[in-house]
């Protein structure tokens, strides 16, 4: 990932590749949108006030930073913060599945709106599909896919931050549920469509989704 050249812009303006941070196997994943300046300059997912608000609902549940993974959909600070562009997603979805892949959570957490329609393959409103868990697999591993707001925009919004914490709060349960059953069968048949249990990120031609 740190030697990847997909996207011109980005390289040209990244300070390094923000791969991830915790647990090599962890029960949870947690994904954000994009690195920050702040990511950007540490080379760490999360860190600052949105990263403190994590880790203290994460804390009150008896999780620390180190015993989950966290990462993002793309890998490298985009110019201005501004959101990642459909291709840069796409190009950068190998390697958020290959994360999956070698983390094996039992749930992902989704943060903030941009990140949670394209994980879903559709645009329901975060405030409608927050703290409301659905299976999902990737290539042959199942995980609870949990929506939650975006730590970013929770800093500012006090009942934001509240419902960040209540859904947060609801990992031990879900980790203890282990991870969703998939048969043989399931995992060999065709993709269904986007939401429709089957994680998909685009494709490289699509629009872009807004938070």
């Amino acid at each position: 990932m740190r030697a990847c050249t997909r996207c011109p812009e980005l390289v040209a303006s990244r300070s390094q590749v923000v791969v991830g941070a915790g647990a090599a196997q962890a029960d949870v994943l947690l994904v954000g949108a994009a690195p920050g300046g702040g990511e950007d300059a540490l080379g760490q997912p999360l860190v600052g006030a949105p990263g403190g608000l994590i880790d203290g609902a994460l804390a009150g549940v008896g999780f620390a930073r180190t015993d989950v993974f966290v990462t993002t959909l793309v890998k490298c600070r985009p110019p201005g913060n501004r959101d990642p562009s459909p291709a840069e997603v796409a190009n950068c979805s190998e390697h958020l599945a290959a994360q999956v892949e070698l983390v094996r959570p039992v749930v992902v957490v989704a943060l903030g709106g941009f990140v949670t329609k394209l994980l879903r393959g559709d645009l329901a409103s975060i405030r409608e599909r927050r703290g409301r868990e659905e299976p999902l697999t990737l290539g042959d591993h199942a995980f609870w896919l949990l929506p939650a707001f975006d730590p970013g925009a929770a800093l500012y919004t006090p009942a934001l931050a509240e419902h960040l914490r209540r859904d947060l709060a609801r990992l031990p349960e879900l980790v203890a549920r282990g991870r969703p059953k998939v048969t043989t069968s399931e995992l060999s048949e065709p993709a269904p469509t986007a939401g429709e249990g089957q994680l998909e990120l685009f494709a490289g031609d699509g629009e872009a989704v807004s938070r």
